[in-house]
């Protein structure tokens, strides 16, 4: 900062010097009264790790990546929406059900879409099974 016009030089180095006294003492307050590594730990700030420093940012890289693989195989092993329709996990209307499962007359389920795509009784929504009555 420049000095005010009308002050001396010798003030304004004064009054940087006072400034950066201050601020030395705060961050020395401040790094005497940090917290040790193992409240940093039990905080989950800083990681429960053997390795190197140098080394904790690919560890860390690596962790997320497998973490990222098993996520993906469970998500490509879990039941498709038809298994879940005949194991009634995933609640449908009964003739919907019967179509789904082949029970019912190619026929009659043609009619049906063709109720659900003009609108059909009550609130209809289409989904992944053709439509669901909502009313």
């Amino acid at each position: 900062l420049p000095p005010p016009l009308k002050s001396p030089a010798a003030f304004h180095e004064q009054r940087r010097s006072l400034e950066r006294a201050r601020t030395e003492d705060y961050l020395k307050r401040k790094i005497r009264s940090r917290p040790e590594r193992s409240e940093l730990v039990r905080m989950h700030i800083l990681e429960e790790t053997s390795a190197e420093p140098s080394l904790q940012a690919k560890q860390l890289k690596l962790k997320r990546a497998r973490l990222a693989d098993d996520l993906n195989e469970k998500i490509a092993q879990r039941p498709g929406p038809m298994e879940l329709v005949e194991k009634n996990i995933l609640p449908v209307e009964s003739s919907l059900k019967e179509a789904i499962i082949g029970e019912e007359d190619p026929a009659a389920l043609r009619e049906r879409q063709l109720r659900c795509r003009r609108g059909g009784e009550g609130i209809l929504r289409a989904s992944w099974m053709g439509c669901v009555n909502l009313g």
